[in-house]
């Protein structure tokens, strides 16, 4: 169950509802608090790179803070690097289809993109927002960085952006 629950919270990048995973998981919620309880007493004891962080009823798993310092050296580097095909790729739908939500985002990609998502947040391209309807959703949208660099005034001012817009609202 352990290997479960890690890709279940790996891949998910965002807080998940405990109840949500043991109905995925098949247990009780019960069952499955005493075994996120195991995993997270696992980690602590093996000196692990991971950590479960818990509020309320919802459970994420996170990156060791004792390597706070590493990353954030790392991180800084990553925000001059360039950005790769798939950071592009995720900036372009969110400009041309955004607001958008992880989601949707993924639908059109057709692979998760969290972490794609997180290091455009990092570098302040992109902007993320609760959903006004649903706060535990984000919707992503441009930056007015993003617009400052790209040299535009506003996204209508970007090449084919009504075109564009219009054919990908149509997806």
């Amino acid at each position: 169950m352990k290997n479960k629950i890690e890709a279940i919270l790996f891949l998910e990048a965002d807080p998940v509802f405990i109840s949500k995973l043991a109905k995925n998981l098949e247990v009780t919620s019960k069952k499955c608090l005493t075994e996120l309880k195991r995993v997270e007493d696992d980690y602590k004891k093996n000196d692990s790179s991971l950590r479960l962080v818990f509020k309320k009823d919802e459970v994420q798993l996170v990156v060791n803070p004792e390597l706070s310092v590493f990353l954030k050296k790392y991180f800084k580097n990553d925000k001059t690097e360039q950005l790769s095909p798939a950071m592009l790729e995720v900036l372009s739908i969110v400009v041309y289809k955004g607001p958008i939500g992880k989601a949707s985002i993924e639908h059109v990609r057709g692979v998760n993109c969290s972490l794609i998502l997180r290091k455009l947040a990092i570098r302040g391209l992109i902007d993320r927002k609760e959903q006004v309807d649903n706060s535990r959703i984000f919707i992503y949208e441009p930056s007015l960085k993003l617009l400052k660099k790209l040299g535009v005034s506003r996204l209508e001012d970007l090449p084919d952006y009504g075109k564009l817009t219009k054919e990908l609202k149509d997806c």
